[in-house]
């Protein structure tokens, strides 16, 4: 065995692993010049020298046979093979004959033969191609119902065609043959008599026998622009839109309008040159808090509008709930949204990104519940309309979010102010989840316009005792902050329900109003307290005012009343509350007024005559009354001296001397009765009362 014979198989036989799995077009430098001793020559063939991967085949496999020798014989010896050999391999064959090689990447791929002719190592190479079939790269349009027209590009995928067959659907076809990079571009228009019977079809053959997958197109359809992608940029005042497929040259109109407006042409056309695949552009000067839509379009051969798809903005929201806590919110931009997904990051760094998405895919809100005071963040909205390849996503604007931002907090809109007693009033603020770090109390008083700061508690509600509610009203505000001392916007007013009486036997009031959007008109229930206590609703009115004559005389009716008829107001609001879960409740809320008390005045009936004979009729001088709290009698004889006293209204004179028992001589006797009525004033009676014996 020669030397080369001997470094050839025995490198064979122990260094396999130099095949690598590239290929290349050119032929490799050492089939024509192996060096090392080894020469060229001999033969063999390929089947099939070209392979397809097209809709039916994934691979291609090349299969050698028919070795020959230099003169095409079969004399030699120590046959093998090496598939894929490219420049930088060694000359190295397996220890086992292999004679077919499967493979799935698209290219040329070289195969080495080496035979040992009459002591000597021969090699050859042959090539095999496998080819990547491609769809053909056409334009479709029509013209009204019945006419469409074909248009082959000047492409790099349809450089490589050699022809085409055509198949319209309607039983007829065209076929093209001896194409050339040259023939490119060219136009094919077909007519239909009726609506096709089958699916249209566009095959791209290839020189070397290959066919691509079938293209189907509609007849009807013409090749229309897409918006693929449409981004909210710097804030929302600029907004990106890329389009993708339409014709190749062809510019195309952006238009542009509020949502549910009318369509305007921005003066902007997008226009995607030949071999590029998408084109986009940027306008600008909108309003981040408008939304806005977008369409492309263009004319086809009888002046018929092709449109594009339409895509709308998407605007986010952003409330920081928590210090920990950001909702953010926003519009759907299009019904067939199938999915959103909220990529953030710190800001401005970029770092730790990540990616949310809600709970509901088609959800509008997102809860983001890590947040850190020391940090700022990056949020942004995308929304997925559609499945892949042809989906098209829409990217909100990006928003920042900062915990310890100087901006204020929304303020506090739902909270009540009620009267608790003579001197107490209690504001109470509504939070729909947790309460906040720290509250600030301010009050007014009398209607004034100045609030003073009154407390500052962890609580969300304040007892002001240092009021007289009976006497005017009380106006509140709160501010309130979080957990990294961000403070609120102080809140609306909030006002005490103040009771009194303009006019007797008339109720007079000062609405009760909860300071929010979501709310519905006030009732006003009408309360009663009498002596014991005891709270009666005897009315009911949307107003302010109410006149109560009837049940001032129903409570002085009642046994053991003083001559007072107190009332309070009870004022229910409802409002819209978000409960959570999707679901809005509306929630009654009430406050109280101050007491207002009618009072009578001392009503007092007094004798002119008695004669104390006892007989049993007017045997005593006693007066009667009602409305009394304090009652004094004092009988003067006729030298102006004191006889008789009394601090009792049922304890009257019965006609005696000082002494209470001698019997007083007929005769005038003078008499002073006062005291106090239920409203603390005083009352007096003078007079004279006649003793008949």
């Amino acid at each position: 065995m020669s030397r080369i014979k001997f470094i050839l198989f025995w490198l064979g036989a122990f260094c396999i692993t130099t095949l690598s799995f590239g290929q290349q077009e050119t032929k490799p430098a050492k089939c024509t010049n192996p060096g090392g001793g080894i020469l060229t020559g001999g033969f063999f063939d390929i089947n099939p020298r070209v392979g397809c991967l097209d809709f039916s085949n994934n691979s291609g496999t090349a299969i050698v046979s028919n070795a020959k020798d230099l003169v095409g014989g079969t004399n030699f010896t120590n046959l093998g093979y090496i598939f894929n050999f490219k420049d930088g391999d060694n000359i190295t064959f397996p220890t086992a004959l292999e004679t077919s090689k499967t493979f799935t990447q698209p290219g040329t791929y070289w195969i080495l033969q080496g035979m040992n002719i009459s002591g000597s190592a021969y090699i050859t190479c042959n090539a095999f191609e496998l080819i990547q079939t491609e769809v053909p790269d056409v334009d479709i349009s029509s013209c009204g119902t019945n006419e469409i027209t074909l248009t082959f590009k000047k492409s790099a995928v349809n450089d490589k065609h050699s022809g085409y067959r055509i198949l319209w659907g309607d039983g007829t076809e065209d076929n093209f043959s001896g194409l050339a990079p040259t023939s490119f571009p060219f136009t094919k228009t077909h007519i239909y008599s009726g609506t096709p019977s089958g699916q249209p079809l566009i095959v791209g053959r290839y020189a070397k026998g290959c066919n691509s997958s079938p293209f189907p197109f509609n007849f009807n359809t013409n090749n229309k622009p897409k918006i693929s992608e449409l981004e909210g940029l710097t804030g929302g005042t600029s907004n990106k839109i890329t389009m993708v497929e339409g014709s190749e040259g062809k510019p195309y109109i952006i238009e542009q309008k509020q949502k549910n407006g009318t369509w305007t042409d921005t003066g902007i056309k997008l226009t995607r040159n030949t071999g590029e695949t998408f084109k986009t552009t940027t306008l600008t000067g909108f309003n981040p808090t408008v939304e806005y839509c977008f369409r492309l379009k263009t004319l086809d051969g009888c002046n018929n509008p092709i449109l594009s798809n339409e895509v709308c903005t998407i605007i986010p929201k952003a409330n920081v709930t928590s210090p920990k806590e950001v909702k953010i919110d926003w519009n759907s931009p299009d019904p067939a949204v199938v999915k959103y997904t909220i990529p953030y990051s710190e800001s401005p760094t970029g770092d730790n990104p990540n990616n949310g998405q809600p709970v509901n895919p088609t959800a509008t809100t997102y809860i983001f519940d890590a947040l850190d005071c020391k940090k700022k963040y990056n949020f942004q909205i995308n929304a997925y309309i559609g499945t892949a390849p042809n989906q098209v996503i829409i990217k909100s604007p990006t928003i920042i979010v900062d915990p310890k931002n100087s901006a204020k907090l929304p303020p506090k809109t739902i909270g009540t102010v009620s009267v608790l007693n003579t001197n107490t009033i209690k504001f109470s603020v509504y939070e729909a989840g947790n309460k906040a770090n720290n509250y600030i109390f301010y009050r007014s008083e009398g209607g004034a316009s100045n609030f003073v700061e009154v407390k500052q508690t962890t609580e969300n509600f304040y007892d002001d005792k240092s009021v007289e509610p009976s006497k005017q009203q009380y106006c509140y505000k709160v501010e309130y902050q979080d957990e990294c001392a961000n403070t609120s916007e102080p809140s609306p007013s909030f006002c005490s329900i103040f009771l009194t009486s303009a006019r007797p036997n008339t109720l007079n009031w000062t609405p009760f109003v909860i300071p929010t959007p979501d709310t519905f008109p006030v009732d006003y229930y009408i309360e009663t307290i009498d002596e014991s206590g005891m709270i009666t609703t005897v009315d009911a009115t949307p107003n302010t005012t109410l006149g109560v004559k009837a049940q001032i005389e129903s409570l002085l009716d009642l046994p053991g009343n003083n001559g007072t008829a107190t009332f309070r107001i009870r004022g229910v609001q409802k409002v819209k509350i978000d409960v959570g879960g999707g679901s809005i409740i509306d929630f009654p809320f009430d406050a109280y007024s101050n007491e207002y008390t009618f009072i009578t005045p001392a009503q007092l009936y007094v004798p002119t005559a008695f004669s104390p004979n006892s007989d049993g009729i007017n045997d005593a001088f006693i007066a009667q009354g009602r409305y009394i709290v304090q009652f004094n009698l004092e009988v003067y004889d006729r030298w102006g001296n004191v006889i008789f006293e009394s601090r009792k209204l049922d304890d009257g004179w019965n006609g005696t001397t000082s002494d209470g028992v001698s019997p007083a001589p007929a005769g005038n006797y003078g008499f002073k009765i006062f005291g106090l009525d239920p409203a603390g004033q005083k009352f007096e009676k003078v007079g004279s009362v006649t003793l008949i014996r």
